[in-house]
């Protein structure tokens, strides 16, 4: 007797606090069963000798010696499975339903108010009629004593839980955003783009373990899909930043693990039953056993070899703690501490501070290479500035050797002038004239134009010059002088085609004879008659192949006759919006300047190429030939 008024007295007093511990005092009656039996909470109902399925219902008196001034709430965590709680008979409450439409919502936590009207001051009675139909659950009030008492109070607890899971969910949220960040600025590594995503899908993991998140309206297989998704994904993300951090290559054994756990992710995000997801569970359990000693090897192999790799091992070895003891705890008491985010969480700060360490390393390695790739870079530079030097004067002599090779033709002989112009586009060119005058007085010009400029252009044009020196004195007609010169030039020219135009002016006979290869044809023009026209015929190109038909044209020559040979390099110059200066300008260059000297028409058509071209795109060649 004076036991149980002691312990009246001290219920008594603990109810005059804001909040009780619900602890001792509870009954258990199975349905159909006639007589309640004692039972414990914060022990499952399985523990305490009860078979699945199960529904029946809990019951404790509540004394309550002095009325409360405010409204009480009743907070019992998360129940297995579902639930009805009522006050003195009142329902005050529900989370998930019973059969026929039985709907487990056990990740909720219980917090049900208690209107101030339902209270009555001694004694009161609290019944939580329960429902569990899953084999893997430990079914009841099991994961922590019930507590009653102030609103206030209670709801500060479930805040302050909130708070700290908040916190933790900030901290990793901070770091996938950190991560996630730096791998967009910088694609250097992924190691920092698998770090995120472990970061990211803890925090989803962790999210429906928030009290507020199950208030929010949002549908609970939206949160339980949520949870066992993110689960079972972020392990793959944990082994994928460790192979990418120690670039390591990817086992097979790995590969199947990381699979089984991608599609067992989404399989978890299909409907199913609360027994069929703990039974993946243990199947992830044994896909994470696999990876242990996977990482662990890993680990191993790269431990001697590089700072990051003890940090990331130091880390790697908290968490395999606190998670081997959450899965311990889970298995064996189906109360999960959530050691396993402390783990985790001391894990991805190792690993932030891996990454730092192999970006320091990273960043001093490639300083040291900068240093030595300046310093190669300025030899060779110095290299190329010597090289450049040598090819200068090369180019240089080059060009002063071909400006022997292209006479400069500012001359008179007998009724005819000549003056002449070559602009190469680079120090020397691929174009090439010349002339020779025979021992009856005739002269013969040859004005040749070789596909491309430069080095190898300015080779072939020196060919040609020694074969003018050899073919000119035999051979006036020339059309046969350029089929010989053909023959020649066949066995030099493999892509390097040439155009060419050929004329021979026998000044007693008043006859001018030409042939064209491929070249543009020459201009005819008269400054007595003030007329303009194209030379006709066209011809094969030269180089191209050994058979091959030239034809000869002639044509009487009289005074005031002037003759315009050039090559397409003045036709194709460009001006810097790429419009061609074409005929049609050359055209009215040479009509204006009909009453000029050669020498002044050339000078004028130099000057107005220059003015409209913004580079020249090929050796610019052209003379003029007036007949008196």
């Amino acid at each position: 007797m004076k036991l149980f008024l002691l312990s009246l007295f001290l219920f008594t007093i603990s109810l005059n606090a804001e909040v009780v511990s619900l602890e001792s005092g509870w009954t258990f009656q199975l349905d159909g069963e006639i007589e309640p039996r004692p039972v414990l909470v914060g022990v499952s109902l399985v523990s305490q000798g009860y078979q699945v399925p199960i529904r029946g219902r809990y019951r404790l008196k509540i004394p309550i010696p002095v009325f409360p001034e405010y409204s009480q709430a009743i907070y019992m965590d998360r129940i297995h499975s579902a639930d009805q709680t009522f006050w003195n008979g009142k329902a005050i409450g529900s989370t998930g339903s019973f059969t026929p439409d039985y709907y487990p919502y056990w990740h909720k936590v219980r917090y049900y108010e208690i209107p101030i009207s339902l209270l009555r001051q001694g004694e009161n009675e609290l019944v939580v009629e329960i429902e569990c139909r899953e084999t893997q659950f430990r079914c009841g009030l099991f994961r922590s004593i019930p507590l009653f008492g102030s609103q206030d109070e209670i709801k500060d607890k479930m805040v302050f839980e909130d708070v700290n899971q908040i916190l933790i969910a900030a901290l990793f949220f901070g770091i996938f955003l950190q991560q996630a960040i730096g791998y967009a600025l910088n694609r250097s590594s992924k190691s920092g783009l698998y770090l995120a995503g472990t970061a990211i899908f803890f925090v989803g993991w962790r999210l429906p373990v928030l009290n507020k998140i199950h208030f929010l309206m949002i549908h609970p297989e939206v949160l339980v899909r949520l949870l066992f998704f993110c689960q079972f994904i972020f392990p793959v993300f944990i082994m994928l930043f460790v192979h990418t951090l120690f670039d390591r290559r990817i086992t097979k054994l790995a590969v199947i693990t990381f699979f089984l756990d991608t599609v067992l992710a989404f399989v978890q995000l299909f409907p199913m039953d609360p027994d069929s997801r703990f039974y993946l569970v243990y199947i992830w359990y044994v896909l994470l056993a696999i990876k242990v000693p996977i990482l662990i090897q890993l680990l191993a192999r790269n431990y001697k070899k590089t700072s990051e790799a003890i940090v990331v091992s130091l880390g790697a070895l908290v968490a395999t703690f606190f998670g081997i003891a959450d899965v311990i705890t889970d298995v064996m008491t189906g109360k999960n501490a959530y050691l396993t985010q402390y783990g985790i969480l001391t894990f991805l700060f190792t690993g932030v501070l891996a990454i730092a360490l192999q970006s320091a390393r990273t960043r001093r390695e490639l300083r040291n290479l900068n240093e030595s790739l300046e310093m190669l870079v300025t030899l060779r530079t110095q290299e190329l500035h010597k090289q450049y030097k040598l090819l200068h004067d090369d180019l240089v002599m080059a060009a002063g050797l071909q400006s022997k090779l292209n006479p400069p033709m500012e001359f008179k002989h007998k009724t005819l002038s000549v003056a002449s112009v070559f602009m190469p586009m680079e120090k020397i060119g691929g174009d090439y004239f010349d002339y020779y005058i025979h021992e009856d007085g005739s002269i013969s010009f040859l004005l040749c134009d070789v596909l491309g400029h430069g080095i190898a252009a300015a080779l072939i044009a020196s060919m040609l010059k020694v074969n003018f020196l050899e073919i000119a004195p035999k051979e006036k007609d020339p059309a046969k002088f350029l089929s010989e010169l053909n023959l020649k030039m066949l066995p030099v020219v493999e892509k390097n085609y040439i155009t060419a135009v050929a004329s021979h002016f026998d000044l007693e006979r008043s006859v001018m004879k030409y042939s064209v290869m491929g070249h543009p044809s020459p201009y005819s023009m008269n400054v007595v008659s003030n007329s303009l026209a194209p030379l006709g015929g066209r011809g094969p190109i030269m180089g191209w192949k050994k058979d091959i038909l030239v034809e000869s044209f002639s044509r009487d020559l009289k005074s005031g006759d002037r003759f315009f040979f050039y090559t397409d390099g003045i036709t194709e110059s460009q001006s810097k919006n790429r419009e061609l200066y074409g005929e049609l300008r050359l055209r009215e260059q040479l009509s204006a300047g009909l009453i000029l000297s050669p020498f002044e028409l050339n000078e004028k058509i130099k000057k107005d190429i220059r003015n409209f071209a913004f580079r020249l795109s090929d050796d610019v060649t052209y003379f003029t030939i007036d007949i008196k």
